[in-house]
C-alpha cells in the first residue's frame, strides 16, 4: 500500500523538527498545493506562515497566500526567518533569481530538491515527474531536474552556503534521491 502525501509529510516532521523549532516566521515560496506547509503549520502553530506562488492551485487555504510574478517577492528584506523552497526550483524558468529573492526576504533558506539516480533516463524522469504532478492535480509543464553538482553551483551563484544536508526517505517509484538543504 502506498503512502499518501499527508502521511509522508507527517513521517518527515520529526526529521525536520530541529530545523523548525525556534523559528518565528516562514515564507513558503512556490507553495503549490500548500499541503506540506499546512501540515508543518499544524505541528508548529506558533510560527507565522506566509505562502506565495505564481498561480493558485492550493488544496488547503488556511495560511496567508499571495500570487506573485515569479521574480519579485512582495516582502521586505529579511522579513522572515526562513524561506522554504520545497520541490520548487526545478519548476522555475529562472531558478537563480527565485533563490536570490528567497534569500533577500529571509535569514535562512531551506531547499528540498531531488536528483536523478546515476544512469537514470532523463526523458523518462521528466515524463514521470509530469505524470506525478498530474496525479496531484497540478498542471505544470516546467521541469528542469538538477544534478547535485548543478544545484550546488546554483547555490554558489546565489551567494549561499550549505550549512546542513539531510537525505530524505523517498517512497515513490521514480529513480530519484531527495535532499533537504539548510542554506545561509
Amino acid at each position: 500500500m502506498s503512502k499518501s502525501l499527508e502521511d509522508i509529510i507527517f513521517d518527515l516532521i520529526e526529521l525536520f523538527r530541529p530545523h523548525i523549532e525556534g523559528i518565528d516566521s516562514v515564507l513558503d515560496v512556490g507553495t503549490g498545493t500548500s499541503l506540506p506547509i499546512h501540515i508543518i503549520a499544524e505541528n508548529f502553530p506558533k510560527v507565522r506562515y506566509n505562502t506565495v506562488d505564481v498561480v493558485d492551485i492550493r488544496k488547503r487555504k488556511k495560511l496567508p497566500f499571495v500570487i506573485y510574478d515569479g521574480k519579485n517577492l512582495p516582502f521586505d528584506n529579511l522579513e522572515f526567518d526562513v524561506s522554504i523552497l520545497n520541490e520548487t526550483l526545478h519548476h522555475c524558468e529562472d531558478p537563480e533569481s527565485v533563490l536570490i529573492e528567497a534569500r533577500r526576504v529571509a535569514k535562512s533558506i531551506y531547499v528540498i530538491e531531488h536528483f536523478p539516480n546515476p544512469n537514470t533516463n532523463i526523458k523518462e524522469l521528466v515524463k514521470t515527474e509530469i505524470n506525478a504532478l498530474i496525479n496531484f492535480g497540478i498542471n505544470c509543464q516546467i521541469y528542469k531536474p538538477f544534478t547535485e553538482h548543478s544545484l550546488y553551483l546554483l547555490f554558489k551563484k546565489a551567494g549561499l552556503n550549505v550549512w546542513d544536508k539531510i537525505e530524505i526517505p523517498y517512497f515513490g517509484n521514480r529513480e530519484i534521491r531527495k535532499y533537504f538543504f539548510k542554506l545561509k
